[in-house]
């Protein structure tokens, strides 16, 4: 058996990218179904790369700098989408939203019970066998392995995943945000039993309690049999693989930790840039201390150092697969729950936001039927993942709902419909707060030898560590005796994400009662032309005709209520609107669904 090895990692100057790897089928129903690899990273970014490169964003993170197969196996053997998005910039409803194909509107409130909850979403749907993505795969005859991080409520989904029998074999960490974890909630089938394995701390199963390499070496052992089922017996698997690297606390793996000792985050232009015209938590925000920007770095190269072990993992995975004579046979999709920025805008280390580093992720697919070094520039998004996984599995027809997202798989491959007709050029974008966090609010920030060497444990504030009962967001700009990085009052929001021919925008609305009532004045607008203003700098709400105003909020409303076919090009009521808007420089009315 082919193991993870805590010395085998490759290091060469490559870019990170989130991981997901997914096999589709891309056939008709009588074709032979083909294997799935998903493969789902934590946290992970797109745009920020090296501090040499500060001046512009990265057009894949860290993919280049330290991921050479995620690039050279994957990225140049597939298709690489352009401008994907997600709908909420944070860990349990993005999940929610990939493994459901629903938008984070049609999931909020529609709750049982508490446990069911996670950060505002309802994950239900993800463990029932006619509405996510493990049980309509194994309803539809496919061997479902789960390993790793699937939603923040671990213990629960798993246990539901189990008793609405949508999965066949799971063997995932319980306490994911620990990278040595020591307990792994295992599940067979065929046996029908559960077990909590306690990993032995001196001499652990594969010879290390490194999360990640458990996690690649769990998989390939399962592997062994499930490729093996499915090259004699015909019985496709889908492995799914949830590192959560490179979320906080980021540790590298032991191998790792001397490696690239010179990585800075990038100082892109809008790095700690007083942003008055934002939401008011952001434009309170005073400027990032020295002592803020040592911890900065550290966590930005810590990021990077855990990536690596997702590579090596990644690496063995499809020398495996090659090795069983079924890598031929699987699609394979790498991609981010969410993304993450470092200091923009003075915005600490956190998601949550509208912008381009939290809601643009990198997303692959190579497989059967994909020309390889593709380049996809259609808006698509997590919501279209479900419903692309189930078009290749050929199980689209038995599916009793229409998923928000639709089926990237015309773009993907040749004689299924042409790529002009993908229909949809905007894409939603919704969260609610979680709550008013800090630049601190995570343990990671008060590691001993990197507390001695920045002087001090993460500031929260401009005056070093404040009590949280202390921390009163100020009305002012860059006043604030304290760095938020969410807030209750003012972000929660939706917005809207165009790009086509003509425009390039992103339109924003705030609303901390989650209500967005017609007719009412909301909390704060945003609006943004990205091909002026690529680092959103310059909110020119005030600067447009009413007329312009009122049309983007007309399209945000219509989106924003959208469920099922509706949202297919980006709402109206049959997912065909014939509103246009009137931008302000461009003198001439267009329809954003030209």
């Amino acid at each position: 058996m082919t193991c993870v090895s805590p010395m085998n990692f490759i290091v060469n100057n490559v870019l990170l990218v989130s991981s997901i790897f997914l096999t589709l089928n891309l056939n008709t129903t009588s074709a032979k179904k083909h294997n799935i690899l998903f493969i789902l990273t934590d946290d992970q970014d797109l745009l920020l790369g090296q501090e040499k490169n500060g001046d512009a964003y990265s057009k894949l993170g860290a993919i280049d700098e330290v991921m050479p197969t995620v690039k050279n196996r994957i990225l140049k053997k597939g298709a690489f989408f352009n401008n994907f998005f997600i709908n909420t910039p944070i860990c349990c409803p993005s999940r929610t939203e990939f493994f459901t194909g629903r938008y984070f509107h049609n999931l909020v409130h529609e709750h049982e019970n508490e446990e069911d909850i996670c950060m505002h979403a309802n994950t239900t749907r993800v463990a029932l066998k006619d509405k996510g993505m493990f049980g309509l795969l194994t309803a539809a005859g496919y061997n479902t392995g789960i390993f790793g991080k699937v939603t923040n409520n671990q213990k629960w989904i798993l246990d539901e995943l189990v008793e609405h029998d949508s999965v066949s074999f799971i063997d995932s960490p319980l306490e994911y945000n620990d990278f040595n974890t020591q307990h792994y909630y295992r599940f067979d089938k065929t046996t029908g039993k559960i077990e909590i394995e306690e990993l032995n701390q001196r001499n652990p199963k594969y010879g290390t309690t490194y999360q990640t390499a458990q996690i690649g070496n769990r998989t390939l052992h399962w592997l062994e049999q499930a490729a093996k089922l499915s090259r004699d017996n015909e019985v496709p698997f889908f492995a799914y693989m949830g590192f959560h690297a490179p979320h906080f606390p980021a540790d590298p793996a032991p191998w790792h930790q001397d490696l690239l000792p010179n990585i800075r985050i990038p100082k892109t232009p809008n790095y700690n840039i007083s942003s008055p015209d934002k939401s008011q938590h952001i434009r309170q925000n005073a400027g990032l201390s020295e002592r803020a920007y040592c911890w900065q770095n550290i966590h930005f190269r810590d990021r990077w150092l855990s990536l690596l072990s997702v590579d090596d993992s990644i690496k063995e995975i499809l020398d495996k697969l090659e090795m069983l004579d079924v890598l031929d046979e699987t699609y394979v999709i790498f991609t981010s729950d969410h993304g993450y920025k470092q200091g923009q805008w003075r915005i600490g280390t956190s998601k949550q936001h509208p912008y381009e580093t939290d809601i643009r992720v990198p997303f692959i697919i190579k497989g059967p039927g994909i020309s390889h070094g593709m380049i996809m520039e259609q808006v698509t998004g997590n919501v279209d993942v479900l419903p692309t996984v189930l078009s290749f599995a050929s199980s689209e027809n038995t599916v009793q709902f229409i998923p928000d997202g639709k089926s990237m798989m015309p773009l993907l491959v040749s004689g299924l419909g042409a790529a002009e007709k993908w229909g949809r050029d905007r894409y939603l974008t919704e969260y609610m707060s979680c709550g008013t966090y800090f630049n601190d609010h995570s343990n990671a920030w008060n590691k001993g030898q990197y507390r001695k060497n920045c002087g001090g444990p993460m500031p929260n504030s401009p005056y070093g560590t404040l009590s949280p009962e202390k921390c009163v967001e100020s009305e002012g700009v860059g006043d604030g005796n304290c760095y938020l990085v969410d807030s209750v009052h003012s972000n929660t929001w939706r917005a809207l994400r165009v790009i086509n021919s003509t425009h390039n925008i992103q339109y924003i609305e705030y609303d901390p009662a989650w209500k967005f009532l017609e007719g009412a004045e909301l909390q704060h607008y945003e609006l943004y032309d990205l091909n002026k203003d690529p680092f959103q700098l310059k909110n020119i709400y005030n600067d447009v005709r009413t007329i312009t105003r009122d049309s983007l909020h007309s399209e945000l409303v219509d989106y924003f209520a959208c469920r099922g076919r509706s949202c297919h090009s980006g709402g109206g009521n049959d997912g065909n609107s014939n509103s246009g808007f009137i931008f302000s420089g461009s003198r001439h009315s267009i329809s954003v669904y030209a």
